[in-house]
């Protein structure tokens, strides 16, 4: 088959992933308003989790190939690319986020076990990787990354108390877990056919001839992420902010733990998972920028009182800008022919 070919078999299954995203971003809104379960449990963890399992399928599938070089672009280039999708809600949603202002406190903590899950990625590679300290083919951050995301899940409230919300829907909760879970599965049959088709689309002999990482967290990472794109997309026009915002900030979470399961497959591969390039550099630099203008912009969110004028639309339209330049500039220099040596 051609290089278009496959092209064109990797949108169509774009095109499902984003389908059976914006189903269970419907559910999630449902469930929000028929049970007590709180937006950050819902978001954070539930639609989080669920969101990245093309992550997780994809990553694992390219580990047990032997292709360890794809899962950290693909895992970094996700986790770039859906906090990118903050500069989007900003430029999209404005009006309705500043008057909103729905956005608990948890999103402070989430952002911070961000930032430390990529602290840990930094020490494995630059110090555990390079100095040779392995567990055999095992990096002991790892084990750190591990336990970050256990105290995240811990600290994330469960229940709320909530006002009452008008709801339409004739579906029960038993129904609605029913369809959630058959869109999750549906979706981790989509992940698993994206890693096949996108690895014959960045073939050299087959498709275009990108490079792993480059290839990964374009086509894998933006594939991938479409769930978290059309879910956050989907809550916002719903007004459900503080899920958007949980599923956005907690699909990062989740990511980063996948590295540490494709880190105990990759023992048939001669890479390691941490192994640095290049690309996964800049992506590392990218996705510190990108949370740390997060974090700016959920501070000023909380503490602006409801106010649309001109100092609200300049930060937030500023940073939307900011954010997605960002991503950009990523995808320029990568193809640069820039190479950094560590």
């Amino acid at each position: 088959m051609t290089p278009t070919g496959w092209l064109l078999i990797y949108l169509v299954l774009a095109a499902v992933v984003v389908f059976l995203a914006i189903k269970l971003s419907n559910y999630v809104d449902l469930l929000d308003k028929k049970t007590k379960l709180s937006g950050a449990l819902l978001g954070g963890i539930l639609l989080a989790a669920v969101t990245s399992l093309p992550e997780l399928f994809t990553s694992l599938t390219g580990t047990l190939r032997g292709n360890n070089q794809m899962v950290l672009g693909n895992i970094l280039g996700s986790d770039f690319f859906d906090i990118i999708i903050f500069g989007v809600i900003y430029l999209l949603f404005f009006k309705k986020l500043v008057t909103e202002k729905k956005l608990g406190k948890v999103h402070y903590f989430t952002s911070f076990f961000t930032f430390a899950m990529i602290i840990a990625i930094t020490l494995a590679a630059f110090v555990f990787e390079k100095q040779g300290w392995l567990l055999g083919y095992f990096n002991p951050m790892s084990l750190a990354i591990i336990a970050i995301y256990v105290v995240s899940v811990w600290k994330t409230p469960k229940m709320e108390e909530k006002e009452k919300e008008e709801d339409k829907s004739k579906l029960t909760v038993k129904t609605i877990w029913i369809l959630f879970a058959i869109c999750s599965v549906l979706i981790i049959g989509a992940s698993i056919a994206v890693t096949l088709v996108t690895e014959k689309v960045i073939s050299p002999d087959e498709g275009f001839g990108f490079g792993a990482t480059f290839g990964g967290s374009l086509f894998l990472g933006v594939a991938t992420s479409l769930p978290e794109v059309t879910a956050t997309i989907s809550l916002c026009k719903k007004k459900n902010f503080d899920a958007a915002y949980g599923d956005i900030l907690g699909s990062c979470v989740f990511n980063i733990i996948i590295l540490t399961i494709a880190d105990a497959l990759s023992f048939n591969s001669a890479t390691h998972i941490y192994a640095i390039d290049t690309s996964s550099f800049l992506l590392l630099i990218g996705t510190v920028f990108a949370l740390l203008l997060t974090v700016i912009s959920i501070i000023f969110i909380r503490s602006n009182k409801s106010k649309i004028d001109v100092k609200s639309r300049v930060i937030l339209y500023g940073i939307g800008v900011l954010l997605i330049g960002s991503y950009i500039a990523y995808l320029i220099l990568s193809n640069s022919g820039l190479t950094i040596k560590f």
